[in-house]
């Protein structure tokens, strides 16, 4: 349900996901429809000083019950109103007794690839937008009650930008930042490192380069055609930062314990690692994803980054939890097939969740293995700083409920230009044209999505 103009003040109504076991409690989390169509919100969110969104992962999809209509399902969730910006991880531990399956009140944190400057930065925010593109309207979401200001911030904010003129998006130039040759040159220097036996798998990315000021492009056209299970933007004075990510890097999730009377935090993160395109032929399709399923190769590659994040989670976790549930599983994207594991664990009592994040970051599928080593040959070859790019966004609930990404498939923008970088994971057996072709088959579509 939601609030009513005439509610808003009692705030009388709540989520049906909650279920009040003491009458006598405030519920523990409220809602209030505003009448603002959701696409034209994605279309203007550039015009925005500052604002953090992310993407709803499809089975957390969860909030049809929010509203009466039962057509409302939130895709996106953004903040606005942002309450207080911190460097570094905040200090924060689970305050609302409420069962969510994303995001509500709390922390958005971007956290920029290890060695790039601006490293680590949080937002807070006291409450947050529930998106439907296809909707004419949109619900504010909090833990606490949401007066009749709230309301009208955001409808100040959000109404002056969705009516405004929407900027035609148009085909950007980009160009690779280095040459295939030169892309050839460094993987040659990763095979000798791997013979060498400094790592058995490195991750070698290039960067693609846009002059536009990209910063106010729209974004729309680009995270609906990929809907991309991850994805997000983070705007602020300097940056804009736009990701179709289809990778989790850690999800953390409390859960009753009935013998202690108390709740233990799940640990969850989801590696990809094989990567194979995708085809307008169904035929053809179903072949390369059968391919890439059965590819000894990805399967090998997929093993190895397993092994390092059971590795990275078992040095929080209550010894024995670490399992693995789902191993090569296929996921099929926009642009191109992937292979996903599944690795789970549960905290250890009394260990913050931001120790977890820390443990897992940045992602092993991302760096290689061993990661330290990994990452000191990246910072060798590669031309550039990432930037953005394998570092992290994500949220630190207030519900004790986090969830982080890893953001591949993303364009940082600055006044100066944007970048775009491609990737993968090289090991001894890899074949370099194999594997340019495989960091275009990645990035190709972004770069061609127009903005």
């Amino acid at each position: 349900m939601y609030n009513t103009g005439k509610d808003l003040e009692k705030n009388l109504y709540f989520s049906t996901s909650y279920t009040p076991t003491n009458p006598t409690k405030w519920p523990v989390m409220f809602t209030h429809k505003i009448e603002l169509p959701g696409i034209n919100i994605l279309k203007n969110l550039s015009q925005l000083d500052s604002f953090s969104l992310l993407t709803i992962p499809h089975r957390q999809r969860h909030y049809l019950n929010l509203t009466e209509a039962d057509h409302f399902k939130a895709k996106y969730v953004l903040a606005i109103d942002i309450a207080d910006t911190i460097s570094g991880f905040p200090q924060a531990e689970a305050n609302k007794d409420c069962s969510t399956s994303g995001f509500v009140a709390g922390w958005i944190g971007l956290l920029n690839y290890p060695n790039s400057q601006g490293e680590i930065i949080f937002r807070r925010y006291n409450s947050s937008l529930l998106i439907d593109p296809d909707s004419d309207y949109c619900v504010i979401q909090a833990y606490e009650p949401i007066s009749a200001n709230t309301a009208s911030n955001y409808l100040k904010a959000l109404n002056f930008h969705s009516t405004a003129a929407v900027p035609a998006r148009k085909q950007r130039k980009w160009a690779p930042c280095e040459t295939k040759s030169k892309y050839v040159e460094n993987f040659a220097k990763v095979r000798d490192y791997l013979l060498s036996g400094d790592c058995y798998q490195i991750n070698l990315a290039t960067p693609f380069y846009c002059k536009d000021d990209l910063r106010d492009g729209d974004p729309s056209e680009l995270l609906e055609s990929f809907d991309a299970p991850h994805g997000c933007i983070f705007k602020d004075s300097d940056r804009t930062i736009i990701s179709v990510s289809p990778e989790r890097l850690l999800k953390v999730t409390p859960s009753p314990n009935d013998n202690t009377n108390t709740h233990e935090l799940l640990l969850e993160t989801r590696p990809i690692k094989g990567t194979a395109p995708r085809h307008s032929d169904p035929t053809e399709d179903n072949r390369l994803a059968s391919s890439l399923r059965e590819s000894p190769k990805n399967q090998a590659e997929n093993l190895m980054i397993v092994d390092l994040l059971r590795n990275d989670l078992s040095i929080h976790a209550e010894p024995g939890s670490v399992s693995v549930p789902e191993l090569f599983t296929l996921e099929s994207h926009s642009n191109v097939h992937h292979l996903v594991s599944t690795i789970t664990a549960t905290l250890r009592a009394n260990t913050p969740a931001t120790e977890a994040i820390k443990a897992t970051f940045p992602g092993g599928s991302i760096t290689g293995a061993p990661k330290k080593r990994a990452m000191e040959i990246i910072n060798e070859l590669e031309p550039a700083e990432r930037g953005a790019y394998c570092g992290s966004m994500g949220y630190i609930d207030d519900s004790g409920q986090c969830d982080f990404n890893i953001l591949i498939r993303t364009i940082e923008a600055r006044k100066d230009g944007a970048t775009c970088w491609g990737g993968g994971g090289l090991v001894i057996d890899s074949d370099a044209d194999d594997e340019y072709q495989e960091i275009l088959n990645k990035v190709t579509k972004i770069l061609d999505t127009p903005l």
